[in-house]
């Protein structure tokens, strides 16, 4: 068969991050046109990020003839076509169990002082990014896990969010300090909790530690929790049949379960533990690759029909999926001759690489300053007690 290579987008996804888009305190999508496309025409992903595909997934570009590029504000993959009427076909139709995967490194040694994340992702867990609706919930176009709601007495840290509302969020909270209070109470004191700006009406979706899942490389392993429990153990893929691993277990004080996922695609997959008086459920990724910070799963058909890559008929949808990193808010604290242990400012401020934020603190003699102060930089970040501090020497 011979292909007639024209090219159409198979699928992108735009990456933004709000370090470095934002003008100071102003959100890059409450900017004018024209500042956005200024914004934009600095940014390059490749400056904090590189996003490449796993080798099954270029395996699987070869056999439908597409093509993958990162380009400055994210990915994307093209594909062959013919139109059928009006609609674009691809020559090479990829089956709805067609899963493709990226993994994702960071190449700035301070991407964590900067974002909104967590200072340092638990050990043996990775970001996971899909446009699948099943695995959790999330809105459209969005790659990341919707938010929770708030659930009383827990404990939230500065840069955790929430939501008033998972299946339809109308407001998106962002905790500023240490603290276990309600952000839509009203009698939640300013300062714990900050109310993101909506755009077009809608809060934006962010990267957070919803978004975290279990790696394992070849070895799967799990330490009970129960002493003398030796619970079975029961392995799915991400479309629900169970898959054939060798397994053991160690004994001693907590039972170590081991799994050889060798024979395995990497990818996705579901363990599952019972036994009598014990239970445990939950996703993991299987790779090889113990470098990647997060994964990326984009599903030709999934259990959303606004995520799915294709039409109902197999026409090209070419969805654009958007993965966002807000930027990490702190209290700036200024040291010199001129302050004192009062030189703090009241609220957190976003760290940004781009814009002047004025800021006014007390001096040592409890006044406040007169003159427009330096903003804190991404470089210096000191968390203490129930919040974060920006250390900034003038």
């Amino acid at each position: 068969m011979v292909l007639d290579l024209n090219y159409e987008t198979l699928f992108e996804v735009d990456i933004r991050h709000h370090y470095h888009l934002d003008d100071g305190i102003t959100l890059f999508d409450t900017l004018s046109a024209d500042a956005r496309l200024a914004m934009l025409e600095r940014y390059d992903i490749g400056s904090f990020m590189s996003v490449t595909p796993t080798k099954a997934t270029r395996a699987k570009f070869a056999g439908l003839h597409m093509v993958y590029k990162q380009t400055e504000t994210g990915i994307i993959t093209g594909i062959p076509y013919t139109l059928n009427g009006t609609k674009e076909q691809p020559q090479i139709v990829p089956p709805d169990n067609t899963v493709f995967s990226f993994s994702m490194a960071i190449n700035d040694g301070l991407f964590a002082n900067y974002s909104s994340l967590p200072l340092k992702a638990p050990d043996g867990m990775v970001y996971f990014f899909t446009n699948d609706p099943l695995y959790s919930p999330r809105v459209a176009p969005f790659l990341t896990a919707t938010p929770n709601v708030y659930k009383a007495a827990t404990d939230y840290y500065p840069g955790d969010m929430l939501v008033d509302n998972q299946a339809a969020p109308t407001k998106l909270f962002i905790a500023q300090k240490k603290n276990n209070l309600d952000p839509a109470a009203g009698a939640t004191p300013a300062g714990n909790w900050v109310t993101d700006p909506l755009v077009s009406g809608k809060p934006l979706a962010y990267a957070s530690n919803n978004d975290l899942i279990r790696q394992f490389g070849r070895i799967f392993t799990y330490q009970v929790t129960v002493a003398n429990k030796t619970p079975l153990l029961t392995i799915k893929d991400r479309f629900g049949n169970v898959v054939n691993v060798p397994s053991s277990v160690e004994t001693g004080p907590l039972n170590i379960i081991k799994a050889d996922m060798g024979n395995l695609p990497e990818g996705l997959y579901t363990a599952h533990l019972a036994t009598t008086g014990y239970t445990d459920d939950f996703p993991f990724y299987y790779s090889m690759d113990a470098s990647a910070w997060a994964f990326i799963d984009i599903c030709v058909k999934t259990s959303g029909a606004t995520y799915n890559l294709l039409q109902a008929d197999t026409t090209l949808k070419s969805p654009v999926f958007s993965l966002r990193f807000k930027n990490r808010a702190t209290y700036w604290r200024y040291i010199g001759k001129a302050f004192g242990a009062a030189s703090v400012t009241d609220n957190a401020l976003p760290l940004t690489r781009q814009g002047f934020i004025t800021v006014k603190v007390k001096d040592k003699n409890n006044h406040p300053t007169t003159i427009d102060l330096p903003n804190a930089t991404a470089s210096l970040i000191k968390p203490e007690t129930n919040q974060i501090f920006s250390d900034i020497f003038f």
